[in-house]
């Protein structure tokens, strides 16, 4: 691999991730076999090989967790959109879900659901005194500016990480603009600011949203709506690992491009019925330098 510093820049076909996807296939071969493939999820009772860290991943939960059956494992990664709009009740009753579960550890990321952890977004919603959102436009500031304080069952990622059993874990919720919902920006500059923060060295990336071409693909608008930027920096620069994420939920499943795994975490189908199972991921535990 290069040595020295990889600067990531927008890429010209930023503004349109399907035109990306074509461009880079035929150009590139991006996107193809044998590096590119689908991965079959691991049966929840397969022996966890020995010096491993089992991960268990989920996704867009949206409140729903009542009936979801969670494996064996020994750390939770959720990848945001845990309730349905970030109400301090919702974030309350998944706290206590994430109380009842057995993980050793329990990582958690917002989505564009949790429109309470994004504070720019209440204060325009506040201004804007429109009802789109009336249950979350009705909150008294002092409701929900400590939000995520109520989390007190899990680690919370905000564009942070945080070292667990020797693996280096870090969390981002933003994700592309789409109906201007909770942490979304536009495609391009934006997003890539958020992206370089990042630091290289990570084992795991949580985000919210897909890269592009893995796990992206919305059959309904026949359309990829992963962040190129977002793609590039994970291949070109921070290279973890695991990459998982959720967000478009008819994209659940796990790929990988021969040396990082991506795995789309979604529980929730399209209509929002909890039936995906939580994904299981062995990795093998860092050697302590």
């Amino acid at each position: 691999m290069a040595h020295g510093k990889v600067t990531i820049t927008v890429d010209e076909y930023s503004s349109n991730p399907t035109q990306a996807f074509t461009h880079y296939n035929i150009n590139q071969s991006r996107f193809q076999p044998p590096h590119v493939h689908m991965v079959d999820p691991i049966p929840y009772d397969t022996p966890k090989p020995a010096g491993h860290t089992r991960f268990v991943c989920v996704s867009d939960t949206h409140s729903r967790t009542d009936g979801i059956q969670m494996p064996y494992g020994d750390v939770l990664l959720h990848m945001g959109d845990f309730t349905e709009l970030g109400l301090p009740s919702e974030v309350k009753k998944f706290n206590d879900w994430l109380g009842g579960l057995p993980y050793e550890f329990k990582v958690v990321i917002a989505g564009n659901h949790e429109l309470t952890f994004d504070k720019d977004f209440m204060a325009e919603l506040v201004k804007q005194d429109y009802y789109r959102f009336p249950s979350v436009s009705k909150l008294k500031p002092e409701d929900f500016d400590n939000v995520q304080s109520l989390l007190t069952n899990c680690v919370y990622l905000q564009d942070s990480d945080v070292t667990i059993k020797g693996f280096r874990i870090y969390g981002t919720p933003w994700s592309p603009w789409f109906n201007g919902w909770g942490f979304n920006l536009p495609r391009g500059q934006s997003l890539l600011d958020k992206w370089n923060l990042i630091p290289e060295g990570i084992d795991i990336l949580m985000t919210h949203g897909p890269p592009l071409g893995f796990r992206d693909w919305v059959p309904k608008e026949l359309q990829r709506v992963g962040c190129v930027e977002l793609l590039n920096t994970v291949q070109k620069r921070v290279r973890p690992k695991l990459h998982a994420f959720g967000h478009i939920h008819e994209g659940y499943g796990i790929m990988t491009d021969g040396y990082t795994t991506f795995i789309n975490a979604s529980t929730c189908t399209i209509s929002y019925q909890p039936t995906n199972p939580p994904i299981v991921f062995d990795l093998p535990n860092p050697s302590s330098s």
